[in-house]
């Protein structure tokens, strides 16, 4: 792979990452605001009984982000096939699907919001600890509904290239939850009720601003019922298989650690270790959004067999994990003094939160690293693998670690625990790779764990990236004499030279005309006696198949070019995903 097809993959990368840190940081802002501003102006009681409240936090976004997992690694193979029909499908599937429940579980909440505060550890011996956290509940639920859209529509707009659109709708959520908070707090004095309730309020109107990207008449997504299969259920909760298990675990694990915290240091430990794991949920998004972020782009690219591309953009991944969650941690450590004080003015409370801050952030690079490896591993349907990761994570190594060093170093032992599970998680990804290879092995290519036959040999496979008229001019010769030695027959060989040369010359002619730096990358190969030509793109959205529909019979030489190639394959696919142009021709 030249390094014109490494810029490309890299542009992808980062134009992804982009949506995903904004997806992440909005299934998170609302709780991160309200934990810091309840800590500051609410006191320890509230901050306590917001604590108690995050297990049921939790639970109820397991349901939306399974299902918004699924979606994306389902659509993304489909997009990758060039069906768009399939993937409006999924799409609508996963929509309905997480509002019918978290409608259900808002109605449930308000039934049995005293039975929820019982299991979540705020018994009535608590007093108004537990009163605040029925308020919260109850309140919080009311945003159910709007955070299942949130969390669906967001990865979408990246998919319809509308990614601004989620950058706004994030600046609406934060702006209306600060200003509700603060409006909370000092003019109604409306505790953790008031609290909730603006949390509701901002993700409602973040969802509305995602909900107009449907009004645009361009829009490649739309909601489509017809094509909905209810098969596709089991094909997203399989793909989310880790997040259920994963995040169902979070919960028992965060209800466990919070006791444990009491026992430790009474309430004072559980606020203190709601703050740290506030602050931390904070810093996660960032390997979250990059190992999300790598997982809809291999799912593509699983979807085309392009085993050279999927190493290129673990590279990428893995590099910049290391480098953005290195600069997390010499960055919190330095700040924690600052970061702790917004939590507690408590003195003993701020120097527990302190401690845990600077300790929990020397795992960062370590988790981040896990986490790649284990979002990858899911979009590679080894769920087993991604399972089974997902379960030591969060329960199988921090329950027991910490049940252990809390006996002997307390709050501090407590803190060394949540450190020591993504070490030890890094670790498996290691032992896993060595035991499958029989050796002790270091190199990427390994990792990646894939099946010899998954692609086609290098002999079989012509890669080009062209950012220029000039390149094109030899596409068409290049491409011929490579089909011909691939024992492909010279009039198909033909045809494939000419198809390359007209499409790819056709979106440089008409496609480099903003002044910007384009790629086109053309990628052939030979499957038996099956020539499979993908042309991808980044210039302005252009579907060549709309174009041959559009034919006008008094003006025969309009697109003459698109048509002979439509007319020559057996197969022809289009399909904008990403902001990128892909198109599949099987000749």
């Amino acid at each position: 792979m030249d390094d014109k097809q490494d810029k490309l993959i890299s542009r992808l990368f980062k134009d992804t990452l982009i949506i995903f840190l904004l997806s992440m940081f909005a299934s998170t802002i609302g709780n991160i605001i309200d934990g810091i501003i309840t800590g500051n102006f609410l006191g320890e009681d509230s901050l306590a009984a917001f604590g108690f409240t995050v297990p049921y936090q939790l639970f109820t976004t397991i349901f939306p982000t399974v299902l918004a997992l699924g979606m994306q690694v389902l659509c993304s193979k489909s997009l990758g096939r060039g069906n768009l029909r399939e993937a409006n499908g999924i799409f609508s599937l996963a929509m309905t699907t997480a509002l019918a429940i978290m409608i259900f579980l808002t109605g449930t909440t308000f039934l049995f919001a005293e039975q929820i505060a019982d299991l979540q550890g705020a018994s009535e011996n608590l007093g108004a600890i537990r009163s605040l956290t029925i308020d919260y509940l109850e309140a919080f639920s009311l945003s159910l509904p709007a955070l299942a859209a949130v969390m669906i529509l967001t990865p979408i707009m990246q998919l319809d290239s509308d990614r601004h659109r989620a950058l706004i709708s994030v600046v609406v959520l934060s702006v209306s939850d600060i200003i509700g908070d603060l409006v909370c707090v000092f003019v109604f004095d409306g505790g953790l009720w008031g609290m909730g309730i603006a949390t509701a309020i901002s993700y409602w109107l973040a969802a509305g601003v995602l909900l107009l990207h449907f009004f645009k008449p361009n829009a490649n997504f739309v909601y489509l019922p017809e094509s909905m299969q209810v098969k596709n259920v089991g094909g997203m909760i399989l793909a989310g298989l880790p997040v259920i298990l994963g995040r169902g675990l979070s919960v028992l694990c965060v209800g466990i650690l919070t006791r444990v915290a009491l026992t430790c240091a009474g309430g004072t430990g559980v606020a203190v270790f709601t703050a740290v794991f506030n602050f931390f949920c904070m810093l996660e998004i960032v390997p979250k959004a990059l190992s999300s972020a790598t997982q809809m782009i291999i799912g593509i690219l699983i979807g085309e067999r392009d085993k050279h591309s999927m190493l290129k953009l673990m590279k990428l991944s893995l590099k910049s994990s290391l480098i953005i969650s290195l600069s997390m941690t010499a960055a919190v450590f330095l700040a924690a003094p600052i970061i702790a004080d917004l939590y507690t003015k408590d003195a003993a409370a701020y120097q527990m939160t302190l401690e845990g801050i600077r300790r929990v952030s020397l795992s960062i690079a370590a988790g981040a690293v896990a986490l790649t490896f284990n979002y990858y591993y899911n979009s590679c349907g080894k769920y087993r693998l991604s399972t089974i990761m997902s379960v030591l994570n969060n329960i199988g190594f921090v329950v027991p670690f910490a049940l252990i060093l809390t006996l002997y170093l307390e709050m501090t032992g407590f803190w060394i625990a949540l450190s020591l599970r993504y070490f030890a998680l890094a670790l498996v990804v290691f032992f896993i790779t060595c035991r499958h290879c029989g050796r002790i092995i270091f190199r990427l290519e390994d990792y990646l764990l894939l099946p010899e036959d998954f692609d086609v040999a290098d002999d079989k496979q012509l890669n080009i990236t062209v950012t220029n008229k000039n390149e094109v001019l030899g596409l068409s010769e290049r491409a011929q004499n490579f089909c011909e030695d691939c024992g492909i027959d010279n009039r198909r060989s033909m045809f494939a030279g000419i198809c390359i040369e007209e499409m790819a010359g056709n979106i440089v002619d008409y496609g480099f005309d903003d002044g910007k730096k384009h790629f086109v990358d053309v990628r052939v190969i030979v499957k038996g006696e099956q020539v499979i030509i993908r042309i991808r793109d980044d210039c302005r959205p252009f579907d060549p198949k709309k174009q041959v529909e559009l034919y006008n019979p008094e003006d025969p030489e309009k697109h003459i070019g698109i048509r002979l190639c439509k007319k020559i394959s057996t197969e022809f696919d289009y399909v904008n995903v990403l902001k990128l142009n892909n198109l599949i021709v099987k000749i």
